[in-house]
């Protein structure tokens, strides 16, 4: 339905938060692969903290009893720890005001779900305002996003990250992953006398030995993966062999600005992740140039909790989205909630490490 504001005295009729919700949902998609590789789970919780012991990764094991006695329920008593950690929150507040900038593929989308008026007609002052709901509702949820998809490389490459800000207390969420899965090779794979294969290697058996599990893929950076794929190491144990038979590992600029699948190492899938986001004006990489990882945990989570907005009613859910008129300062405000946190399903599950080339 939609929601109608009284502008100097005439009603302005806009987009409600409901329908907002399912055209951004359609609308240029933010690139999440990194969440999607690695952390597929979305569970939610009823409450301020997240229960790490609820997401454990462990499966049951049916209760032994003799066929004369009653049945047993689940074993839920933990031998280890069980913590329990604040998720980050977050609330992206934007002034919905008259934009002069289009996306043409947007409007006619909108033209053709009866939103926006037809024709070649100029759009009205309601029509502007309509898009610029969308723009800033895309704005709030990709800012979102884009601080969750901060905390999960945080994640990745320390084992914990740190949520603080000047309106949020210091709260740093360590998830413990054991010191020795930090990993430098002693000659960066650009140098001469480099063995990327043997600290491959290395890093496979240290994840091992911690309980991590086998490597299931690899991410770096393009210019670690020319470096690898240049080394002499490398050539001689997964390319010359393959000499006159097939090419394995396909050639390439190595110059990208998402995630780009390179081949396979054994059965370790290779990716090489470039991309990048902007903060203050200056555009950043999610991962160092110098960056390598092997990952067994695939299977992370990212959970919510409750939303704390009264007009929620304790609602669970990714996104809590509200608009409405403000006095002071005067126009439209659109408001987005999200109580995410990251967490892995093996702490122990990544090797990783800078200073793989210089």
């Amino acid at each position: 339905m939609p929601q109608t504001f009284t502008i100097e005295g005439a009603p302005l009729e806009l987009l409600d938060v409901g329908e907002l919700a399912l055209i951004h949902s359609n609308y240029k998609p933010m690139d999440t692969w990194l969440l999607d590789k690695l952390f597929p789970n979305r569970p939610v919780f009823d409450r301020d903290q997240v229960p790490l012991a609820e997401l454990s990764t462990e499966h049951d094991l049916a209760p032994l009893v003799s066929p004369q006695q009653p049945g047993k329920p689940f074993d839920r008593t933990e031998s280890s720890e069980v913590r329990f950690v604040k998720p980050a929150y977050y609330k992206p507040k934007n002034q919905v005001t008259l934009i002069d900038s289009y996306d043409l593929a947007l409007i006619e989308r909108l033209k053709t779900a009866g939103i926006i008026a037809t024709g070649s007609q100029k759009l009205s002052d309601q029509d502007q305002m309509i898009i610029a709901q969308i723009t800033v509702m895309k704005r709030n949820h990709d800012a979102i996003d884009n601080s969750v998809l901060l905390m999960a490389i945080e994640l990745l490459m320390h084992g914990q990250y740190l949520l603080h800000s000047d309106d949020y207390e210091y709260n740093l969420v360590d998830y413990r992953r054991d010191a020795s899965l930090t990993f430098t090779p002693l000659t960066p794979w650009n140098q001469a006398n480099a063995k990327p294969v043997t600290d491959i290697a290395t890093m496979k058996q240290l994840m091992i030995d911690a309980e991590g599990g086998e490597a299931k893929l690899a991410i770096m950076s393009g210019a670690v993966w020319a470096a690898l794929q240049e080394n002499a190491e490398f050539q001689t144990k997964f390319v010359k062999p393959y000499a006159g038979i097939s090419v394995p590992y396909t050639p390439s600029l190595n110059v990208h600005t998402g995630a780009t699948f390179k081949g396979y190492l054994e059965d370790i899938e290779l990716w090489v992740y470039d991309a990048t986001y902007r903060m203050k004006g200056q555009v950043k990489r999610f991962i160092p140039k110098d960056f390598f990882s092997l990952i067994s945990d695939t299977r992370g989570s990212v959970a919510h909790c409750k939303i704390k907005n009264m007009l929620a009613n304790g609602a669970v859910t990714q996104y809590f989205d509200r608009q409405w008129y403000n006095e002071d300062p005067s126009g439209i405000m659109l408001m987005t909630e999200s109580s995410p946190l990251a967490v892995p399903s093996n702490k122990n599950g990544v090797c990783c490490g800078t200073g793989f080339i210089v």
